[in-house]
C-alpha cells in the first residue's frame, strides 16, 4: 500500500531543512567564504539510471548584494541517476562507471566528490542584511523611506535585530560641513541661513546671498572678480578637498534678491547644486572685495 504526504507537508520539512542551520560561531561569523543559496536545478537528470548523465546546477551568492563575494563555483555538473539500470537494458552502467555498493545501495560509481563543497555551514548571527536603498517619499503618508533586505532569509536564516525599513518626516540629506576655512582663501565668507523647503518630492533648500550694493552691482566680468562683489559661492563635493567655484547670476540680473538652490540627493543623501548638478558638502558665499 502506497502512502503519500501532502503538499504543504512537503514544503513544511523543505523550510524546516533550510531553518536547520546552526547559528555561527564568533569566528565563523564572517562568512569568509561568502554567503551563497542551496544548488538549483532548472531541468531533470536527462537519463534514468547507470550514472549515464550530469545534471547541472546553479547557485547565487547572496551577499555580493553588500559587496562580500563568494568563494567556489556558482555552477557544477554532477552526476544524477546513478543507480544501476535493468533488464532489458544492456548494460547496469554507462563507462566508465561500474556495479558497487555505497551506502549500503546498488550504485553506478565510483561517484565524483563535488569539488563545490558545502553552500553554507551556519547562519550569521543576527541575519545578513543588505545596504539601504536611497530614499523616497511614499506619496500616501508623506513621509519619506527607505529599505533594506534580509538577504540570508532564503537559506532559512532570519534577520534579528536589524530594522529592514527606516521612516523620517524630515528632509534626508546631510547637514553641511564648514567649509570656510577651506575655500575663503584670501576673502570673506559669509554666514548665511539655509532654507529647507519640505513639500517638494525630493526636498528643496535655499539660501539668500548677501547682497549691500546698489541694484545690479553683484555682478562683474566673471571670472576675474576684480570690480566689485559678485554673486560667487565655493563650494566641496564629498571626499575631496577641491575648491569649487561658481557664479550664481550673470550680470543681466538685477533683482537685490541672489538665491543659490539646492536639490536633496535622496540616494547618496547629499545636496545637489541647481546649476552644476553636483553633489555639495559644504559651501559658502565669498566677498571677492575682501583681498
Amino acid at each position: 500500500m502506497h502512502s503519500f504526504l501532502p503538499v504543504f507537508f512537503i514544503l513544511a520539512l523543505q523550510e524546516s531543512a533550510k531553518s536547520a542551520l546552526r547559528t555561527c560561531t564568533p569566528a565563523e561569523n564572517n562568512l569568509p567564504g561568502g554567503l551563497w543559496t542551496e544548488w538549483e536545478t532548472t531541468a531533470p537528470c536527462p537519463t534514468e539510471c547507470g550514472s549515464c548523465s550530469k545534471r547541472f546546477s546553479t547557485r547565487t551568492c547572496l551577499s555580493s548584494s553588500i559587496g562580500k563575494t563568494c568563494t567556489g563555483p556558482s555552477t557544477r555538473q554532477i552526476l544524477c541517476n546513478t543507480s544501476p539500470c535493468i533488464y532489458p537494458s544492456q548494460r547496469a552502467c554507462c563507462v566508465p562507471y561500474v556495479l558497487m555498493v555505497i551506502d549500503g545501495k546498488q550504485q553506478c560509481g565510483p561517484i565524483p566528490k563535488d569539488p563545490s563543497g558545502v553552500a553554507t555551514s551556519c547562519c550569521p548571527s543576527g541575519g545578513m542584511v543588505s545596504e539601504w536603498s536611497g530614499f523616497f517619499r511614499d506619496t500616501v503618508t508623506n513621509i519619506f523611506k527607505r529599505t533594506r533586505k534580509c538577504v540570508s532569509k532564503q537559506i532559512g536564516c532570519p534577520c534579528t535585530g536589524s530594522a529592514l525599513i527606516q521612516t523620517q518626516s524630515t528632509c534626508p540629506c546631510k547637514e553641511f560641513e564648514d567649509v570656510s576655512s577651506i575655500v575663503r582663501f584670501s576673502h570673506r565668507t559669509y554666514d548665511l541661513p539655509f532654507i529647507v523647503d519640505q513639500s517638494t518630492a525630493n526636498c528643496y533648500g535655499y539660501s539668500d546671498l548677501h547682497f549691500d550694493g546698489t541694484v545690479g552691482r553683484p555682478c562683474n566680468d566673471y571670472p576675474t572678480y576684480k570690480t566689485f562683489q559678485a554673486t560667487v559661492i565655493r563650494y566641496l563635493k564629498p571626499n575631496n578637498d577641491t575648491v569649487q567655484d561658481f557664479r550664481v547670476f550673470d550680470c543681466q540680473s538685477t533683482s537685490r534678491t541672489k538665491r543659490v538652490t539646492f536639490y536633496c540627493g535622496l540616494k547618496s543623501e547629499y545636496w545637489r547644486l541647481e546649476g552644476t548638478n553636483e553633489e555639495v558638502r559644504g559651501w559658502n558665499q565669498i566677498d571677492i572685495r575682501s583681498n
